[in-house]
């Protein structure tokens, strides 16, 4: 593992200075059983000075991971461990330590070698988002830097769930070294006017011109099916990710983990009013699973007179969330035999609609009986309209 510093604006030192300050002045406090916990959290903390004055060798932090544990238990509470997803950090260098009890559950899930990095970060990007922070807290330019962090971390399943970043900077403090540069205004115009020339940003902010010194806590949060809806609206709405080889495989991912179904697979069919029927949609992976490789079958083929009435005419969700079950109760009646004979244990049959006309279906199978049922059909109602 060794030092963490590389090249960046920002050389990071790990330091519990600035939160071992606040319990300086506690152990002063009248409340005694205040001032008692300070002294304890002080005393565990007094043989190694490190821990105060800051060090960049992360084994350290493997080191001292108990007496880590203890200076940060006020700001861990051990009461939430197993309900919150939390660590300490030091996010531009994907860096996690004093993870909560359920955090580290996640990572466990997610495999032995698992490491959690932050979404979309490269060093431009990194670089110059280090920068601005440095343009606020020290210069004291009034930017607008906020944006959003994501990990991006399967479950034990395999499915892709999708967690956001709150950081609290409380303990971190930036302080400048001999290589920062006085900045003036017609300076930070300049940056602002080139967020995306890096060579620029390094020459007004050199690399290790200061010292970020603290640590932050990262509170995370379970976004997947938020971001997973922002994501079939984007597949659905941009016209070249429509067009792309790996549209549909790249839209069953996100439904996967809109679902929470590894194995759930999609399809889509038309519907031609005209003539009562179901049609072929063609295009790179599409397929249906009414039609089975058909290029089309009349509705009372394809469908039941239940399925047919709560699709076409209702246009309503149609579940089934035992395909064996009343494949054998309707004595081997469509849909239940096709499905059966795929191998589909459960699926929904969503109609696509448009001011009152049945355009088409969506169609979602699982190999497994129950995952699809009329529950989690509802979640459909989020994304239909981007699907018409």
């Amino acid at each position: 593992m060794g030092s963490i510093n590389k090249d960046m604006p920002l050389q990071m030192v790990i330091s519990f200075d600035k939160l071992l300050q606040q319990y300086d002045k506690m152990a002063k406090s009248d409340d005694l059983l205040l001032s008692s916990r300070a002294k304890y959290i002080l005393e565990n903390q007094a043989p190694y000075p490190e821990l105060r004055d800051g060090f960049s060798d992360i084994k350290l932090l493997e080191k001292h991971k108990d007496v880590i544990h203890i200076i940060l238990q006020d700001s861990f509470a051990e009461v939430l461990s197993e309900n919150e997803i939390k660590a300490a950090s030091l996010p531009y260098f994907d860096i996690i330590f004093n993870k909560s009890k359920r955090f580290q559950k996640i990572l466990e899930n997610a495999g032995i070698d698992f490491q959690p990095f932050l979404r979309n970060q490269d060093e431009g990007i990194n670089y110059i988002m280090a920068s601005t922070i440095i343009l606020k807290f020290h210069y004291g330019f009034n930017l607008d830097f906020s944006r959003p962090y994501f990990y991006d971390i399967p479950d034990e399943k395999g499915v892709m769930r999708h967690y956001r970043i709150l950081y609290n900077a409380d303990f971190m403090e930036i302080l400048p070294t001999k290589l920062s540069k006085k900045l003036t205004q017609d300076d930070v115009d300049k940056l602002l006017e080139n967020p995306e020339d890096l060579q620029l940003w390094k020459e007004m902010i050199p690399p290790n011109s200061f010292i970020s010194k603290g640590f932050v806590i990262s509170n995370m949060f379970d976004v997947t099916t938020e971001h997973t809806i922002s994501e079939i609206k984007t597949n659905l709405i941009s016209s070249d990710k429509r067009g792309s080889e790996t549209f549909i495989s790249d839209l069953q991912d996100t439904f996967r983990s809109f679902f929470k179904i590894k194995e759930l697979k999609i399809g889509f069919v038309t519907y031609n009013s005209k003539d009562d029927q179901l049609e072929r949609v063609y295009g790179n992976g599409m397929e249906s699973f009414l039609l089975r490789g058909k290029d089309n079958e009349q509705c009372n083929h394809a469908l039941c007179i239940g399925s047919y009435d709560k699709i076409v005419n209702q246009k309503g969700y149609f579940t089934v969330s035992d395909v064996e079950k009343y494949y054998k109760l309707s004595d081997g009646i469509e849909p239940y035999k096709g499905l059966f004979e795929q191998g589909i244990k459960s699926a929904i049959f969503a109609p696509i609609v448009n001011e009152g006309e049945l355009l088409g279906v969506l169609e979602l199978v699982s190999t497994r009986k129950n995952e699809l049922n009329g529950v989690n059909a509802t979640k459909l109602d989020d994304v239909m309209p981007y699907i018409v």
